[in-house]
């Protein structure tokens, strides 16, 4: 099965509703692999994990943290290039707006 990555918004790990639903939606597709950006997500995993998320990417950097979109989107392009998935679902919150345009 093709992986499906899912862009994870959260707070310091405490990971947002709308991402968890994006994740049981991602086992429609494929195997779903949550992408974690910023710091804290190291607290996230486990919640990931109960809600189906095969695989998790943490990407934590001081620039994903001090500017707003365009290193998330960077990373998110990387990510993304490498893994070669089947698709990227992105949660329509401010953020997410901004980094699926990008």
């Amino acid at each position: 099965m093709s992986e499906v990555l899912v862009l994870v918004e959260h707070a310091d790990g405490n990971v947002r509703k709308p991402a968890l639903e994006l994740l049981t939606l991602a086992r429609r597709i494929g195997s779903p692999s949550a992408v974690v950006l910023g710091a804290g997500g190291q607290a996230a995993v486990e919640t990931l994990a109960r809600h189906g998320a095969e695989k998790v990417y943490l990407v934590d950097s001081a620039e994903l943290d001090a500017f707003l979109i365009a290193p998330k989107a960077e990373a998110l392009a990387q990510l993304a290039a490498a893994a070669n998935p089947a698709a990227i679902l992105i949660t329509s919150g401010n953020d997410g707006a901004e980094i699926a345009g990008r």
